[in-house]
């Protein structure tokens, strides 16, 4: 049978056959208007009780589709739908549900684009044509990508839509069923099946709505309303449908207009003057000018898709060589050392050995620094530069077979003994630079090629290393003066007129690139360059009682650093953590406090709460806050602390959670842990406020605030918020770091997944991608960001529908956290929860019962049943268990 052509019955239940001038005539498409050479098509389908053509048509015969608009759009084709949507008629009433018009509509646009399947589309559907247009996008949203794909041709190729006065959400009341009740005669044939479905808060409705969301993440759609209601309604082409019905609420790529007519007039319009008409042109006009470029670029994407699910996906790109570490922009020049490496590396005339420096000295001491700047003031003399990790043996073979197979296909299956002896034979002018050779059971002769014709730099704590290099050691040690004060002057920011008092400074911390870092952050926050040493002098003796037994130079400074931060705490919170000191580290019981309220406290609290008022009783607030303060620690095992403490932190006045930044942090942690993203942004907004009046948005306090913010934002559904919070943070990151910088790289992160979330899936697939190469490079593969990166890749491709890519990255990913952190961890959790939803999207609904399952015992057990990971996680087995579709599954957690 044709998919559509309707199954016709009547009230005696026999088929009825069509006749000549019978309204089955009318059923199908009808092209309006051929267009010249069009380049676009402009698909109508009208409403309930509609027709293809006379629905767009005025009462003395205006039809502004075949009349109006051909003129304007001389380069599109129009066609117009017509399907049964009868729901009275004295011939003949169709069985058919809006799912099955949605299937024949599907399938006869289809049949109708055969000779044109890739020219965009742009719909215009009116009332409960545009369920019909909805239903039937989402019937071709699920076709397989390994199929014909004749209906995901539809899909691909869609622009925009204008919806005119859609029921998306059913209508109010029992409008449709009383007007019906109205008409109906013994002369008529009825059905109420299509009208069941447009009920208020219609289940098939919603189940529609659903599904097209995911269906459409890429199509632009107008939603036309009504300004006018009509009174005494009398038959169902006059029905209206009010402004919030006529809408979908949150839809990012939509834009809500009002035109000046009743529920029927909203497409009709009686001449090219008619306001109504040159606000919808206008909008089609666009629609038309965009389109064929944006649905190229949807199909190079699709053709892509469609290749890999063949197993006809193009080749992977190119290996490419592992970048080397760059250079700190507060990078401190030290003339002698790079002098000395240039003596080694850059030897004058035929040298008979192979050139080598070893640049050894402790950790902090700036040797990869320094390497790396040579490298790039000098990289001009090397035909290639080779970098390599040796801080394992592991890390060091795979950058040295990764050198060897970014050469080309042909290297493609090399080894890292192949790359060495590539070095040592082929090729000639090449620098090889192993960074972090710290480890004193590492080897590095078998990895060292020989040959005199290339040259090898090596940074290492580990003094033994000199054996490498006939005269190529060269000690990293302590800053000269000039490199010492010009570093504690950049990382404070500062230019004082005179060097004395700096001087004092960097000699009194050893001259070491550690300690003078951390005086000057300090330096840089409290803004006095002249009383850091009377500080520091202050507490020396203590300093120094305390001082563990750590051979390290820079032991004793990294502990004044410390304790100079502690002294800048307010005089409260050091009173606090002293009595906290005082008790055992570990959990101080609760019961302390229950045991004083059964002993009759509770009565004499309220008595002396109601007592306390003004500033004596916000003293004991902060009083309380301070206790608290030294209460509130991460969640690990558990988040149950956190719910024993949540009432207490509750009765603390705002204002006083928010009288130091650093107390609403502390406070914005417990909220966090317990899913209170409204409490978070209460706290967040009004700390950020005072950062940036005290410092700056360019600081780094202020940039991790924003962070946090834009994070609590984006759990609690605010994605637009969030996205321009994240891209702020991660253009100042860029400005002031550079990409390559960690800080830089988890900003692009943070927005790669709000982006995923707020299906912006383009871009974010390109940034998460991104992200993952960087931390590749940087990190490694077994680094939790690492891990983390390959995550987000992993949901923007599952919110791609590309299951089997998704499913395989995040089979990994839970394999990682489940080795590196274990398998209560929260990350651990979260991964195991994504693999289940990829599983459930694909139809493996048992192995994804099992899963979520387990993550629902976890999230139980460690987050409590009001956390909303935990609602989630009730939500996504309710939706396993009932079988629904995959689109259902909640991933936001």
């Amino acid at each position: 049978m044709d998919r559509s052509t309707p199954v016709l019955v009547s009230k005696s239940g026999k088929s009825s056959d069509s006749k000549p001038g019978s309204k089955l005539d009318d059923l199908g498409f009808l092209e309006l208007v051929p267009g010249n050479d069009p380049i676009v098509d402009i698909v109508a389908i009208h409403g309930l009780q509609g027709h293809r053509e006379k629905s767009w048509m005025t009462d003395d015969g205006v039809c502004w589709l075949r009349h109006l608009l051909p003129s304007d759009l001389p380069n599109v084709r129009i066609l117009s739908y017509g399907y049964d949507a009868d729901t009275r008629s004295r011939e003949c009433v169709s069985t058919q549900t809006l799912g099955r018009h949605a299937d024949g509509f599907a399938y006869a646009l289809s049949r109708e684009r055969k000779d044109a399947p890739r020219r965009p589309i742009i719909f215009v559907a009116h009332d409960v044509g545009g369920i019909v247009l909805k239903s039937a996008l989402v019937i071709c949203h699920n076709q397989n990508l390994d199929s014909d794909c004749q209906l995901r041709n539809i899909l691909v190729s869609t622009h925009g839509i204008l919806f005119f006065g859609t029921p998306h959400f059913g209508l109010e009341g029992t409008t449709y069923h009383e007007v019906l009740n109205r008409l109906a005669s013994v002369y008529m044939e009825t059905t109420n099946i299509i009208l069941k479905d447009l009920e208020d808060h219609s289940s098939e409705l919603e189940h529609i709505q659903r599904l097209y969301a995911s269906a459409s993440e890429k199509i632009s759609s107008i939603f036309f309303c009504e300004e006018y209601a009509t009174s005494g309604i009398s038959n169902l082409s006059e029905v209206n449908v009010p402004h919030h019905k006529a809408i979908i609420a949150g839809d990012r790529n939509a834009t809500t207009i009002v035109l000046h007519a009743n529920h029927r007039n909203l497409v009709r319009f009686t001449s090219k003057g008619n306001d109504n008409y040159r606000t919808v042109r206008y909008h089609l006009e666009a629609y038309v000018d965009h389109g064929p470029e944006a649905v190229c670029k949807e199909w190079v994407r699709e053709d892509d898709c469609r290749n890999a699910a063949k197993g006809k996906s193009a080749p992977e790109p190119g290996v490419m060589p592992k970048p080397r570490p760059v250079p700190s922009r507060t990078y401190i020049e030290r003339k002698n050392i790079e002098y000395l490496i240039t003596q080694k590396l850059l030897q004058t005339g035929q040298g008979k050995r192979q050139p080598r420096c070893i640049l050894y000295g402790l950790g902090g001491s700036g040797k990869t620094q320094l390497a790396t700047k040579w490298i790039q003031d000098h990289e001009h003399n090397f035909s290639r530069v080779i970098f390599v990790d040796a801080s394992s043996q592991q890390h060091l073979e795979a950058d040295l077979e990764r050198s060897i197979r970014s050469l080309g296909p042909e290297y493609a299956k090399m080894t890292w003994n192949d790359a060495v002896a590539y070095l040592d034979g082929k090729e000639k002018g090449w620098l090889l630079f192993f960074d972090n050779a710290d480890s004193e059971k590492l080897e590095l002769r078998p990895y060292l090629p020989g040959s005199v014709h290339g040259t090898i730099l090596i940074t290492t704590r580990n003094a033994h290393c000199n054996k490498y290099a006939r005269d190529g050691a060269v000690h990293v040690g302590d800053l000269e003066d000039n490199e010492a004060v010009n570093l504690l002057h950049t990382i404070a920011n500062v230019a004082p007129a005179s060097d004395v008092e700096s001087l004092k400074i960097v000699r009194e911390l050893g001259m070491l690139a550690l300690a003078i870092t951390q005086a000057g952050a300090y330096i840089g926050n409290t803004r006095r360059l002249d009383t850091y040493l009377d500080t520091f002098h202050e507490h020396r003796d203590q300093l120094l009682r305390s001082k563990p037994e750590i051979d390290a130079e820079y032991a004793f400074s990294t502990y004044a650093a410390f304790d100079l931060f502690f002294k800048n705490l307010p005089e409260n919170t050091q009173e606090l953590l002293k009595l906290c000191a005082s008790l055992h580290y570990s959990l101080i019981p609760i019961d302390l406090f229950r045991r004083s309220i059964q002993s009759e406290f509770s009565a004499y609290s309220m008595y002396l709460k109601d007592r306390l008022g003004g500033e004596e009783g916000r003293c004991y607030a902060r009083m309380t806050a301070q206790l608290l303060l030294g209460a509130i620690r991460p969640i690990k095992d558990s988040n149950a602390w956190s719910w024993q403490l949540l009432p207490h932190v509750d009765r603390i006045p705002r204002s006083v959670q928010l009288e130091s930044v650093a107390h609403a942090l502390a406070f914005h942690e417990l909220y966090n842990s317990v899913g209170n993203w409204k409490a978070c942004q209460e706290l967040l907004e009004p700390a950020l406020t005072q950062l940036g009046q005290n410092e700056g948005q360019r600081n780094e306090d202020s940039l991790f605030v924003i962070s946090r913010l834009a994070d609590a934002l984006q759990r609690d559904g605010q994605l637009s918020r969030a996205e321009k919070m994240q891209r702020d943070v991660l253009a100042l990151r860029l400005e002031i770091h550079g990409e390559w910088h960690l800080d830089t790289i988890s900003a692009m992160s943070n927005l790669a997944d709000t982006l995923s979330r707020s299906g912006q899936l383009d871009e974010a697939e390109t940034m998460a991608r991104k992200v993952l190469t960087l931390r590749l490079e940087i990190l490694g593969q077994r680094h939790p960001d690492t891990i983390s990166a390959t995550r987000n890749v992993a949901a923007t491709l599952y919110r791609r529908g590309q299951l089997e890519e998704a499913e395989k990255m995040q089979r990994e990913v839970l394999t990682q956290r489940v080795e590196i952190l274990g398998k209560r961890h929260p990350d651990t959790i979260s991964a195991m929860n994504s693999l289940a939803a990829t599983l459930h999207k694909g139809g493996q609904l048992d192995e994804a019962e099992k899963l979520i399952r387990e993550v629902l015992a976890l999230r139980l057990e460690i987050l409590g049943q009001r956390h909303p990971d935990t609602i989630v996680a009730v939500n996504n087995l309710a939706t396993t268990l009932w079988k629904c579709d995959g689109d259902t599954w909640t991933t936001a957690s």
